[in-house]
């Protein structure tokens, strides 16, 4: 079952990093927009906390590592989340001039 969480984790990863390579191909040729941005930075995040979570899940199949350190990892990363959320609901908005 462990080895089945990995896998998935690391195919939401592959997954994450050709959402991103597509979001800034965009970018590049539209420009940025809330929603763009928005989504953007919540990838980023996304990326870091899979990364993470790859990386640790890996340790523990293999066994060099606890099940506590990755459960840490994904209760500590939580916040990021939230700060991402405030972010783009107090800063966005004057950035792109809504009122």
């Amino acid at each position: 079952m462990d080895r089945i969480q990995l896998v998935a984790i690391v195919s939401a990863l592959a997954l994450d990093v050709m959402v991103l390579s597509t979001m800034v191909a965009r970018i590049g040729d539209l420009g940025f927009t809330p929603n763009r941005t928005a989504a953007l930075g919540l990838n980023l995040v996304l990326l870091v906390n899979l990364a993470g979570a790859a990386w640790l899940s890996a340790r523990f199949v293999t066994q060099r590592s606890t099940l506590h350190r990755l459960e840490r990892w994904q209760t500590t990363y939580l916040p990021i989340f939230a700060l991402w959320a405030a972010a783009v609901v107090v800063v966005l908005p004057p950035l792109f001039a809504f009122e």
